[in-house]
C-alpha cells in the first residue's frame, strides 16, 4: 500500500515556480485503498495497516466511509479516471485540540481528504485534484500564484489565521510529463510553540532534521 512521501521544507529552487498552497492540518496521516475489484479494502496509518479493531485509529474507518466512500467512488467512475484499477486516498485525522500530531481522547474526531495517488500515475496534480475533487471537504485553499519570498514570510509571522502553516503544491513540467513538487511552510507560532513543549532537539527529530526549516527557526 502506497505510503506518503516525506515532505520537505521550502527552498529557494522554487521560489517564482506557480503552485497552489492549502491549508497543512495538524493531526495523523491516514490512508484509503480502494480497486474496482474490492472497493475499499486496506487501511493504515502512515507506517502501519489497521483495521477497525485499532485502538487509536479504528474509528477513522467507519468515518471514512461515510463520509467519503461513496462520493469517491462516483468520481472513480467518470472521465478520467473509469479505466484506472486503483486508487490510494490519504486523509488528515484530527479534532480540535490536536496539535504536533498528538490528540485528545476526549475530542470529536474528523477526516480531511488532502490527496490521491491514482495506479501508475502517482500523485493527482493540485489543479486537477481541486477541480475534481474540490467539492468534497478538503484543505483551503489558501493562496494560488508564485510562490514568493513575500508569501512565505505571511505564513511564517502570521498574516493569515493558521495552526501549522501550508502544504504549496505545484508542477514541473517536463517533456511529454509532469512532476509533482510538495514543499512546506510552517509559522513560527506554530514552531515556538513545539520548541517550548517538547524542546528543540525533539522537534528536529519530528522535522526530520530538514536542514532548511531548522536554519530559517534557529532551532
Amino acid at each position: 500500500m502506497k505510503q506518503y512521501p516525506s515532505i520537505p521544507y521550502w527552498n529557494p529552487s522554487i521560489l517564482g515556480e506557480s503552485c497552489i498552497a492549502f491549508d497543512k492540518l495538524d493531526g495523523s496521516n491516514l490512508r484509503f485503498e480502494w480497486n474496482r475489484k474490492s472497493g475499499w479494502y486496506k487501511f493504515g496509518t502512515r507506517n502501519q495497516m489497521i483495521d477497525e479493531s485499532n485502538e487509536q485509529f479504528g474509528a477513522a474507518i467507519p468515518l471514512f466511509l461515510d463520509k467519503y466512500g461513496d462520493d469517491l467512488e462516483k468520481v472513480f467512475s467518470t472521465r478520467p479516471y473509469r479505466t484506472k484499477p486503483n486508487f490510494v486516498v490519504f486523509c488528515e485525522w484530527l479534532g480540535p485540540n490536536s496539535f504536533a500530531g498528538q490528540h485528545d481522547k476526549n475530542d470529536k474526531m474528523d477526516l480531511v481528504l488532502f490527496d490521491i495517488s491514482e495506479y501508475k500515475r502517482g500523485m493527482i496534480i493540485p489543479k486537477e485534484f481541486v477541480e475534481n475533487f474540490g467539492h468534497l471537504h478538503i484543505p483551503d485553499i489558501i493562496y494560488q500564484g508564485p510562490l514568493t519570498e513575500d508569501f512565505i514570510d505571511d505564513i511564517k509571522y502570521g498574516k493569515y489565521p493558521l495552526d501549522e502553516g501550508v502544504m504549496a503544491k505545484g508542477v514541473h513540467k517536463t517533456k511529454g510529463s509532469e512532476q509533482i513538487w510538495i514543499a512546506k511552510i510552517k509559522t513560527k507560532a506554530w514552531v515556538d510553540k513545539v520548541k517550548s513543549m517538547y524542546g528543540a532537539d525533539w522537534v528536529k527529530k519530528e522535522l526530520n532534521g530538514d536542514q532548511n526549516l531548522i536554519i530559517d527557526f534557529n532551532i
